[in-house]
């Protein structure tokens, strides 16, 4: 899709996700500065790259605002994500923490 493509169906759509963006960088933000290795890791980029980011002003995180397509992508494949949206579609609570459960450990592998 082109890039024009999808900027005409974000206003058609009123896809608006800068805050959350913002929020997300700002939280991330101050996980890298406690810890740059575990942000790295957590977000998938070089500890270089968390680092940088610790030291971004939150007035300059605030520019990012601008930005209204999600920065976020899912993590997982497929499977994964067909288990939690059936499991919470069926009401399945023990199906739901078992997936939770599995993702925290895939992530603090």
């Amino acid at each position: 899709m082109r890039r024009e493509d999808i900027q005409q169906r974000e206003v058609e759509m009123k896809i608006d996700f800068s805050n959350i963006n913002l929020q997300y960088l700002i939280h991330f933000r101050d996980v890298a500065r406690e810890d740059p290795d575990l942000a790295a890791s957590l977000m998938g980029m070089s500890p270089e790259l968390a680092k940088l980011l610790s030291q971004v002003p939150s007035d300059y995180l605030v520019r990012i605002s601008s930005v209204k397509i999600p920065l976020l992508t899912a993590r997982g494949d497929a499977v994964w994500w067909y288990r939690l949206f059936t499991a919470l579609a069926d009401d399945n609570s023990e199906e739901v923490e078992a997936v939770l459960r599995a993702a925290n450990l895939a992530i603090l592998a």
